[in-house]
């Protein structure tokens, strides 16, 4: 009877330059961070025969080092301080918005106003070369 052995080997690296987020972790309890990490992993037989080989991105907790996507993951316990900081950068992205959808609203103004002008100057031209086809010019 032939005996087949299979086996896993997964690799965990962070990513430099990653992303990261402050989270809490369903595995130790602890409000951290999280980083960014490529996990690979190897399927193989015989432990040298490498069948496949996958690689994903998941997030790693800084204080037990357990891997999970970051949806898996529960909002951090944050402090009066983090909250109001949290909640002035969400008013300064709402103002940035704002002020990007004002200046798309001119730029689209302005640029319908550059077609009529063109228009307008267009039909002008035509009308003086028709005036001096005509013989019409006022010299």
């Amino acid at each position: 009877m032939p005996f087949v052995m299979f086996g896993r080997k997964g690799k965990v690296r962070r990513v430099p330059d990653g992303q990261f987020e402050k989270r809490r972790c369903p595995e130790c309890g602890k409000t951290t961070v999280f980083r960014e990490c490529l996990v690979k992993s190897t399927y193989t037989a015989y432990h040298f025969v490498s069948l496949w080989s996958s690689e994903s991105t998941q997030f790693a907790c800084d204080a037990c080092g357990s891997v999970m996507p970051l949806d898996e993951t529960e909002e951090p316990e944050l402090s009066g301080r983090e909250l109001g900081q949290r909640k002035e950068l969400e008013a300064k992205q709402a103002a940035i918005q704002a002020k990007q959808a004002e200046l798309e609203r001119l730029m689209r103004i302005k640029t319908a106003q550059d077609r009529e002008r063109a228009r307008d100057d267009a039909i002008e031209d035509e009308l003086a070369a028709m005036k001096r086809r005509l013989g019409l010019d006022e010299d």
